[in-house]
């Protein structure tokens, strides 16, 4: 295989004879240098490593090239990174360069979205991802409503637009220009509006057919460890379907909400009609009247036991009925959703309902489970031991080297003990990722 794959790449004498790995970081794991010694930047040991055990299959001088985008745990920031990404492989593509895609994290999710926006390539070689809980997605209510309101509007106004132009440009009227720029605008202009609601509504459905036709499910390999800490708490976060509001609780809650209910609705009718109830006994009193007329004004009075009572066990029995059950789920909804979207970032257009360790869209991907005695020696105690360096470093100096004052190294010092973070320096797991790109760049080259 080395030689078929060395002969591949020394076939060309240019610069674009080099293949091009691009790789896609996770959260909270952006720079803004291209070079560097975080996993993915050109330089690190990580790529180094890689590039060397890749020359050594027979790939000479292959090219690093970091795909920037925030970092940030939101999903809308996420898609955005995948624009970027679908950007740099079409450009890729265009100038002939065999390429790859090398994603960790939340990065493995930017590139299966930014896969979703390119079309096939027979220069696009492997992709591989490391420790990412892919996300599988649905349109949130809202972003779903303006949706079909756009595929409504695409599929009335066009022929209604047509229909117009043609009665325009068959009369006798010497404003043909002018009607088909108005109706012909007006019909381009629900035409758009139709492409972007199916597009919105069928997302899920056009992804799985082009990347069915662009990337076989060969091409991705999937690394993952079952004392992934990050993967746990995403796949737990997306299971649980905790009861944060009890229907007990529900029900005490709206027991309160009657009594209150009750006092405003009372307020408020009187509020509104108290010209009704105070003139009469006004006049009387202006006039002098304090007899049993201006007392029977007064009985008016007698409606705030019946309103507040109406309204409070009218409360009191919805909620008896199943409201409280009702308030319960609907409140529960509520939070979880809420928790469910800080954890997964879901700020976007997309509401995240799963989370699973294979790629959407692509079938079955290649998948390498590794196992905690694999992860570069890393176990339970090397987060003691990063803890304790920590410690060290800030009793010696709070500065530069590493502590307080800079949160930054501070962090990536704790991180760096996680499983989450060990795939890149385990010898395994890079002769298997260079196993896999020369594998795949061969195949493709048959």
């Amino acid at each position: 295989m080395q030689d078929t794959v060395q002969a591949y790449f020394a076939a060309g004498t240019d610069a674009n004879a080099a293949p091009v790995i691009v790789t896609v970081h996770g959260t909270n794991d952006a720079h803004p240098d291209d070079e560097g010694q975080r996993w993915w930047q050109r330089g690190s040991k990580f790529t180094q490593r890689l590039v060397d055990s890749l020359a050594a299959r027979g790939i000479p001088q292959a090219e690093i090239l970091p795909l920037h985008w925030s970092g940030q745990n939101s999903d809308f920031d996420r898609l955005k990174g995948a624009e970027d990404l679908a950007r740099t492989l079409r450009r890729l593509d265009r100038e002939g360069r065999q390429h790859a895609v090398i994603a960790h994290s939340h990065g493995g999710n930017v590139t299966v979205e930014g896969l979703t926006r390119v079309p096939a390539s027979p220069r696009r070689g492997g992709i591989i991802s490391f420790g990412t809980p892919f996300f599988l997605r649905r349109l949130k209510t809202v972003p779903m409503l303006i949706a079909l309101f756009q595929t409504v509007l695409g599929l009335i106004i066009p022929p209604i637009m047509a229909w117009y132009l043609a009665e325009a440009l068959s009369s006798d009227t010497n404003k043909k220009i002018e009607a088909v720029v108005l109706f012909g605008g007006l019909g381009a202009l629900g035409l758009w509006s139709l492409a972007k609601g199916v597009r919105k509504l069928g997302r899920r459905h056009f992804a799985n057919r082009l990347l069915a036709r662009s990337l076989a499910p060969s091409q991705w390999l999937v690394v993952h460890s079952p004392r992934d800490e990050a993967m746990q708490l995403l796949e737990t976060a997306a299971q649980i379907s905790p009861q944060y509001v009890k229907a007990s609780a529900a029900l005490r809650s709206l027991t309160a909400f009657a009594s209150l209910a009750g006092v405003a609705v009372t307020v408020a009718f009187f509020s509104w009609n108290a010209r009704y109830f105070l003139d009469p006994i006004i006049t009387k009193v202006q006039a002098g009247e304090f007899g049993l007329g201006t007392a029977a004004d007064l009985t008016f009075l007698l409606l705030v036991p019946v309103i507040y009572g109406l309204v409070f066990f009218t409360v009191w029995a919805i909620a008896r009925a199943g409201g409280a059950w009702l308030y319960a789920k609907i409140l529960t909804s509520a939070i979880h959703g809420g928790v469910i979207g800080a954890a997964f970032g879901g700020d976007g257009h997309f509401k995240l309902v799963g989370v699973t360790r294979l790629p959407p869209y692509v079938g079955q991907a290649k998948e390498q489970r590794i196992e905690a005695v694999d992860l570069g020696g890393i176990d339970d105690a090397a987060l003691f031991v990063a803890a304790q360096s920590l410690y060290n470093s800030v009793v010696a100096s709070d500065g530069p080297e590493g502590g307080i004052a800079n949160p930054d190294q501070m962090w990536k010092r704790l991180s760096d003990a996680l499983y989450h973070n060990a795939y890149m320096r385990d010898d395994g797991v890079i002769s298997s990722v260079a196993d896999h790109l020369a594998g795949t760049w061969q195949r493709r080259e048959r």
